[in-house]
């Protein structure tokens, strides 16, 4: 395991100790804590939340008091969180998990995408769910800022170019961010550019709790169309910084949950909304 790598999976455990004994957690006091910058902070609990671990509050967080048996025993019995589990996280390739929401939502979006397009393709845990089309559709050139999406497309694709953003290495996102990303993004043409978003607001468009929105931005006036991957539920989550407005996305990909009234919303200003056939049950 990489220094990074360790070091993010101490503060990691660090969080949950404090969490287990508190109940509580605040973005400013752990980051005084830790050594670290707030906007650090708030990727942890992303990650911590995304394990339901704990549930984001404006400022800071709340032991999540229904997460599962094994997550609960963690917080109330144990001042550590399993190691070799959070450090298997951190350096495993973007697609983590087996969702088929995601799934259907990056199978749906994959429709867009023709042999021989010019994309750029944002990390996260759903545009990470893009690959496996990714690696067959021909003669792609894609440029992101996702290394395992970049490895995965190095090591199988059909004819495919492959372009990484540079920039300074996240650990817990696994990918470049910062401005040497933003600059060599922004130095590209793209047809389509493929983004997620931690939470969708209907008066603003996307939202997230990082400060540093730029990137998604960059690839967005870079493309000639945005085309944002999100699942339904992120209408209710409240997030209080703007990365995307609805007049910058062209297309928002969801889950066929979305409610009527809310699809008609963001049709109102201009974007196509694809929602995922019904799910089999």
């Amino acid at each position: 395991m990489s220094r990074n790598a360790q070091r993010a999976n101490a503060n990691l455990q660090q969080i949950c100790q404090t969490l287990a004994l508190e109940g509580r957690v605040n973005v400013v006091d752990l980051a005084q804590t830790l050594s670290v910058s707030e906007v650090s902070i708030r990727k942890y609990l992303t990650t911590l939340e995304q394990q339901g671990v704990l549930i984001r509050t404006h400022g800071g967080a709340v032991a999540n008091a229904s997460s599962s048996p094994n997550v609960q025993a963690n917080l109330n019995n144990s001042p550590t969180i399993n190691t070799t589990a959070e450090a298997s996280s951190l350096s495993q390739p973007a697609i983590v998990d087996n969702d088929p929401c995601k799934q259907a939502i990056a199978a749906t979006a994959a429709k867009l995408i023709a042999p021989f397009s010019r994309i750029v393709v944002d990390s996260g845990s759903t545009t990470a769910h893009l690959l496996p089309y990714l690696q067959t559709i021909e003669g792609l050139v894609v440029m992101t800022n996702s290394l395992p999406i970049a490895t995965a497309l190095t090591q199988k694709s059909n004819n495919a170019t492959v372009l990484m953003s540079g920039g300074t290495w996240d650990p817990l996102s696994q990918s470049f961010q910062g401005q040497m990303s933003e600059k060599m993004i922004a130095s590209y043409n793209f047809e389509m550019a493929f983004v997620g978003a931690s939470g969708l607001d209907l008066a603003k468009g996307t939202t997230t709790f990082h400060e540093l929105t730029k990137l998604s931005q960059v690839m967005s006036d870079s493309s000639e169309h945005t085309i944002v991957l999100a699942q339904s539920d992120k209408l209710f989550k409240k997030m209080p910084n703007i990365e995307l407005s609805w007049g910058k996305i062209s297309t928002l990909v969801t889950d066929n949950r979305l409610h009527n009234d809310a699809q008609r919303h963001i049709q109102n200003y201009g974007v196509n909304v694809m929602c995922t056939p019904p799910m089999e049950k």
